[in-house]
């Protein structure tokens, strides 16, 4: 009866709705998963391969025309599945290949696949890829006999299977993708978006002292994502120390871009508390700047001072006292406990923090004779307890132990540096996420009401010429709409008029209109669910096969020689 109801009612190939595609799409995914099915792939892995990702893109396909039906037949997104643990996701998860994925995915484990080294998390997560794989299947059934029927309605039989559907394949995307990658839990979540808002803070204050232009702002300037997490440090520790870096509490309640940097940001926040208003934004020019070059006043001999030097003279001062750089917990003279670091080979975030903090308690220490010979000889590490009982430095003796204002100036600016820097090193993905929040935050459109008065309902009014449909942004996964037969006279290319004999022909490519003679050409078009070769024009066609030349149909081409001939010949002859 459906093989019938094929012959009779089959959808025409340019109607636009939702149903209509559905059904050319599903008839592409069966054709490709039957020859999988009947393909040996270890005579031809590479014909195997590409039978795989040919899979994956009508699969693809096939989800985006579905989300297109949820939106129609569910127009408030309360009535919809909730994606809002999508924020948790890492950036480059969630894509638009994405729903082709997990349905691939549901189909392996399905078939009894396994995720590679999450054997126990795959067992969890396969009994929902049976369910929404079995749903699927029934919905596409239900979806491709209503597109037979009436492309334009849905029963509520459908409405109530697409609901479902949303549900179980957004309870399996969330629970998949936990299994795949690290997702952050709501603490976590809640720690970056404290974060964000310190950022944020942060750009409205530089915004108004001057150290950051709205112009560099909107052009991206680079220094701006610089200077930012920078200046970000001396506003959490000073301005709102409640807030993301709040360090007088466990380490455990920073984000974990941060937490590394526990006991360093201490050190930092106490030498802030010791300048004035001079010296700060002295630190804070020299952070926008980049460079302390700029600082007034005696600069000790020493004057350049940076991270690697530091780091480096940590390393020499351990290989002369006979230490492992591999297992050995890197200590100082007043200082707490530190974490252990990994291999030099391949040093982990918590490594490169404690290269940072022994860095800085070098350059926060002590410039006497006494303190160099504390720093050169191995201290005990206090206990919890001694760390615990510690009472807050003095205020005094911290800037005593520098030579002058503009050493403890230089050296601040360094460690600060130097923290917000290893920040963009190890958690580029969170930098780049909190920078994107508060740089490019979300346009609200103000809405007005006039008391007493309704709203107007905007009504869709629809053009069809060719300008216009070059001008629509449609994606690839919509098609290409075609020009209507009634509104072209005559070829787009040659300006042929069309006769009884001479016929039209749509270009399966760029929807519009051409002569046999300038669309004599084929192509398998895969990604608007063509694969096997269609119709286009000479003008696509020259387009797909070098992207990079300079396309001009044969037909100008003829015309301009012609042109070229004719005028040529209408010179006359100097003698």
């Amino acid at each position: 009866m459906q093989s019938l109801r094929k012959l009779v009612r089959k959808p025409r190939v340019d109607d636009w709705s939702p149903l209509a595609k559905f059904y050319y799409a599903d008839e592409a995914l069966n054709a490709v998963a039957n020859e999988l099915d009947s393909f040996d792939g270890r005579r031809d892995p590479e014909r195997c391969n590409q039978l795989v990702t040919k899979l994956r893109q009508a699969q693809d396909r096939l989800l985006h025309i579905i989300s297109e039906m949820m939106v129609i037949v569910f127009p408030r997104e309360a009535d919809r599945a909730c994606r809002d643990y999508r924020v948790k996701f890492p950036d480059e998860i969630v894509h638009d290949n994405l729903p082709g994925q997990l349905w691939f995915g549901a189909e392996c484990l399905t078939a009894g696949s396994n995720i590679i080294d999450h054997e126990a998390e795959s067992e969890a997560i396969r009994p929902m890829a049976r369910a929404l794989t079995k749903h699927l299947d029934s919905l596409r059934d239900l979806l491709k006999d209503q597109s037979l029927r009436d492309p334009t309605q849905y029963s509520d039989k459908i409405k109530s299977s697409l609901k479902l559907f949303d549900h179980l394949f957004a309870e399996f995307e969330l629970n998949y993708v936990s299994a795949m990658v690290p997702v952050k839990s709501v603490k976590e979540y809640d720690c970056q978006l404290d974060v964000a808002v310190l950022f944020s803070e942060t750009l409205e204050r530089a915004l108004r002292l001057g150290y950051i232009t709205q112009e560099a702002i909107d052009d991206c300037d680079p220094n701006v994502m610089i200077t930012v997490p920078r200046l970000a440090i001396i506003c959490g520790l000073l301005y709102f120390p409640d807030g993301a870096l709040n360090v007088d509490g466990p380490p455990d309640n920073l984000s974990d871009m941060f937490r590394p940097f526990h006991n360093l940001l201490t050190k930092i926040r106490d030498l802030l508390k010791v300048l004035d208003s001079e010296e700060l934004s002295a630190v804070e020019l020299a952070l926008c700047s980049g460079d302390a070059a700029h600082v007034d006043g005696p600069i000790m001999s020493a004057s350049t001072f940076t991270m690697s030097d530091f780091r480096q003279k940590s390393a020499l001062r351990s290989r002369m006292n006979g230490t492992s750089t591999s297992h050995q917990t890197t200590t100082y003279c007043g200082s707490e406990d530190s974490d252990e670091g990994d291999s030099a080979d391949s040093p982990s975030p918590s490594q490169l923090a404690e290269d940072a903090c022994v860095a800085v308690n070098q350059i926060l220490s002590p410039t006497d004779s006494s303190s160099s010979l504390c720093d050169m000889q191995q201290c005990k590490p206090p206990t919890r307890n001694e760390a615990a009982a510690e009472r807050p430095p003095d205020p005094a003796n911290l800037r005593a132990r520098f030579r002058s204002s503009a050493d403890l100036v230089h050296r601040l600016f360094v460690c600060i540096a130097g923290v917000a820097d290893q920040l963009q090193t190890n958690y580029p993905s969170d930098v780049r996420k909190v920078l994107k929040m508060v740089l490019q935050p979300n346009e609200v459109v103000p809405v007005y009401e006039v008391p007493g008065q309704t709203a107007s309902q905007p009504v869709n009014e629809e053009e069809t010429g060719v300008e216009v449909q070059e001008a629509l942004p449609l994606p690839s996964f919509v098609g290409v709409r075609w020009v209507p037969d009634s509104d072209c006279e005559q070829c787009t290319a040659c300006a042929t008029a069309f006769t009884l004999v001479r016929r039209r022909h749509h270009c399966r490519n760029c929807g519009r209109i051409f002569c046999s003679r300038c669309s004599a050409n084929s192509l398998p078009l895969p990604e608007l669910g063509y694969d096997r070769k269609v119709r286009v024009c000479n003008l696509c066609f020259l387009y797909k096969i070098n992207p990079f030349s300079p396309c001009q149909p044969q037909s100008q081409r003829e015309q301009h020689h012609e042109n070229d001939s004719s005028a040529s010949s209408a010179t006359p002859a100097v003698n």
